[in-house]
């Protein structure tokens, strides 16, 4: 058994060279509540977005980040998705669309009761909106 985390929740960071669309995105469609932007002197903006316990950290580095060459959201190691539980699948993907989201598989039913999709946002990472 490991030794604990000290809040039930976990916390994901973006990295971004331009924040204002992203947090737009995530307040907007998932209803994430801004909350005070963390300044590191030289290192860069970490702004934060509180989903329950859990925040998303959205940093725009001093020196900012080359483009991502992948080929395809699973086409490299490492923290690739955000899975995001939502209400709505089907009402979700239409609000992150109209924000800048593009769905890269629309809403099905994956077993009884669970329906899920697929889509970007505006940066292009990948999310996984899950219902049921």
């Amino acid at each position: 058994m490991g030794i604990g985390l000290s809040k039930p929740a976990l916390d994901a960071g973006l990295i971004t060279r331009e924040a204002e669309p992203l947090l737009a995105f995530y307040v907007e469609v998932f209803g994430l509540e801004r909350l005070d932007p963390l300044v590191l002197p030289n290192i860069g903006t970490i702004h934060k977005l509180a989903a329950g316990e859990s925040i998303l950290r959205v940093m725009v580095p001093e020196t900012l980040p080359e483009p991502d060459e992948a080929e395809s959201w699973s086409g490299r190691t490492g923290i690739r998705y955000l899975t995001l539980e939502v209400e709505d699948v089907a009402a979700t993907v239409a609000a992150l669309e109209a924000k800048g989201g593009q769905v890269v598989l629309p809403p099905f039913e994956l077993r009884p009761g669970r329906f899920v999709s697929q889509a970007t946002d505006p940066d292009g990472n990948m999310l996984e909106i899950g219902q049921g």
